[in-house]
């Protein structure tokens, strides 16, 4: 990565925080229809995994970005942004790359 390549990400990295890998529960879906009481069975739940910039975090939600990009010097656009809600979070990785 060139210098400036460094210098834009950084800016990126100050404003909306580092990588991160987020273990998490989801729920399953809804079932559509009705379903007798006598024949339900709880579900299994499901351990996701998702990874992006943490851009928000408090005690109700912990908000992902797949990818941020720096256009000119200030204005910083998000895609893929996952709202997970802080209950359902088994545990947070924060990724750092290695240096050569």
């Amino acid at each position: 990565m060139s210098l400036l390549e460094d210098a834009r990400a950084n800016r990126i990295v100050a404003r909306f925080g580092r990588t991160v890998a987020i273990e998490w529960i989801q729920p399953r879906e809804p079932d559509g229809g009705w379903t007798s009481y006598g024949n339900f069975e709880p579900g299994k739940t499901q351990v996701c995994l998702s990874v992006g910039r943490l851009i928000h975090d408090d005690d109700c939600v912990k908000v992902l970005a797949g990818s941020a990009m720096l256009v000119g010097d200030e204005d910083v656009r998000l895609s893929g942004i996952i709202e997970i809600p802080a209950r359902c979070v088994v545990r947070i990785v924060r990724l750092e790359e290695d240096k050569p």
